[in-house]
């Protein structure tokens, strides 16, 4: 357990700092060196290729972590992998070449320049289809740190430095999208190098430990997986592609400046759920449901207290989140978009475990399911409501299908489990909320963002954490509290 905790803890570090560099290329070099139609075709290379990455794999990536502790000692298992990874992208390829009239009529008319530089996400996600399935063998090694270190830090670095080349005048657009293919290259061949230096890099063809029904197994898992992570990327990547197709890049860079905003409240729920999703299978495989029923409240309560206060902060504060973005003036349409998803992703929070509960219960199969269901769900809103109310409409198609796919799963865990994770502190929680919320429309803007920004940020943070202290919303925050002010001396 020691070295998972450690490699844990690292990744964790390596992840946080990624995010960093990553805003600082979103919202300030993007819109810095970029038009909103350039940054909205970045945006659409990265979600097709990520999509059609998934789907080509098949599953595989998923079905090598599970079968890893019975095939490790088989020298071609990694080969058969990679062949397989290889063998899906070729079936993609075909499959985009059959329906390539309708690709790019759906395409040509609102985003030519996509259709353009197709090739490369083709190039791009076949890049990273073999990541993703070294990254899974890492995974089985029990080492996560370096795959994480190349696809959080190495992309990236390498995104910033050939941005500012071309900003610069180092590069011509077409080279730097072309450099797409040596970004996404360059982190895979890194992970090899890696590999063979540690003298894991093991090939074979040797593929007779698939005979006697393995292979099917395999498959069948690999499939049965793939219907859960392909309704995970539609989900996260489809209002990009379906924006293009029907508004045009400049709107899908407009969306994307906005996404970025609004996605930083659920950060804090990804490192909550690694651990609770260990802890949770540690009560389940001891038929522990008090202890499963008070993880389920404990972090409803928590994730709806960090997540209000940052949608809060950050609703309050965009006009002067924007005021810093380079060339601001021709993203500010998409300020509603922020809203709603901040809305989607606080509505994920507040639900607490629900999936990670299902997900470690016998029933793990109703999430894959759900996951499918909702993926079909987010393309239907996005197709009713993108004509309707353009990219304001996607953002909204995406709150109501995360908030419709988690009353899903807490009816569902209500029901199998006799448990939910809301109480009278819930209530209270939201009315200090509200109140915040009045608060901050009676205070006058100053003139300067920076110092308006840091004065009204102040303000929402006392008045929210305060009352939630007083009012012992959650328990672990005051615990928390008290910690602080005992080490500081000061209780």
């Amino acid at each position: 357990m020691g070295i998972i905790i450690r490699q844990s803890i690292r990744s964790s570090i390596i992840s946080y700092f990624g995010v960093a560099i990553g805003y600082v290329n979103v919202l300030w070099l993007y819109p810095y060196f970029l038009s909103t139609e350039q940054v909205g075709l970045f945006r659409l290379i990265q979600s097709t290729a990520y999509l059609l990455a998934t789907f080509g794999q098949m599953g595989l990536a998923q079905s090598f972590i599970k079968f890893y502790p019975e095939f490790k000692h088989k020298k071609g298992y990694l080969a058969a992998a990679l062949v397989g990874g290889t063998m899906g992208f070729l079936l993609l390829c075909g499959f985009t070449g059959v329906f390539q009239r309708q690709i790019v009529n759906y395409f040509s008319r609102e985003s030519p320049l996509f259709v353009e530089y197709f090739q490369v996400t083709l190039i791009v996600s076949y890049l990273i289809t073999l990541f993703q399935l070294l990254e899974a063998y890492s995974r089985s090694l029990l080492k996560i740190v370096f795959p994480t270190l190349m696809k959080d830090i190495g992309l990236r670095v390498l995104t910033m430095a050939f941005l500012l080349c071309y900003g610069f005048g180092y590069l011509r657009f077409n080279q730097l999208v072309s450099l797409f293919i040596a970004i996404y290259g360059t982190v895979l061949v890194g992970l090899l190098i890696h590999f063979a230096r540690n003298r894991e890099l093991h090939f074979s063809l040797d593929f007779g430990f698939l005979k006697q029904g393995r292979l099917k197994r395999i498959v069948h898992y690999g499939l049965f997986s793939l219907i859960g992570a392909g309704g995970t990327q539609i989900i996260l990547q489809i209002d990009s592609v379906m924006i293009s197709g029907s508004l045009g890049l400049e709107e899908t860079g407009i969306y994307t400046i906005a996404f970025f905003i609004g996605i930083v409240i659920e950060m804090p729920k990804r490192a909550i759920a690694q651990l609770s999703s260990a802890l949770l299978a540690q009560s389940f495989n001891k038929h522990d449901m008090a202890a499963v029923k008070k993880l389920y409240q404990q972090t409803s309560i928590n994730q709806l207290l960090i997540g209000s206060l940052l949608l809060i902060g950050i609703w309050a504060n965009l006009s002067n989140i924007y005021a810093f973005i380079p060339n601001n003036e021709a993203y500010l349409t998409g300020v509603n978009v922020v809203l709603f998803i901040g809305l989607g992703k606080l509505s994920d929070m507040a639900f607490g475990t629900n999936g990670e509960i299902i997900v470690m219960s016998k029933y793990f199969r109703f999430n894959v399911v759900a996951v499918a269901v909702l993926a079909v769900l987010t393309i239907l809103l996005n197709l009713w409501l993108i004509p309707l109310f353009g990219i304001e409409g996607a953002a909204v198609a995406s709150f109501l299908a995360m908030l419709t796919f988690n009353l899903t799963k807490y009816i569902f865990v209500w029901y199998k489990f006799g448990i939910q994770p809301f109480n009278s502190k819930t209530l209270v929680l939201l009315a200090i909320a509200a109140g915040a919320l009045i608060l901050n429309s009676l205070v006058v803007p100053f003139n300067n963002p920076l110092l308006d920004l840091v004065l009204r940020s102040a303000m929402i943070a006392f008045f929210v954490l305060g009352l939630a202290y007083w009012l012992k919303v959650s328990d672990e925050f005051n615990n928390l509290i008290h910690q602080v002010l005992e080490k500081s001396n000061l209780r």
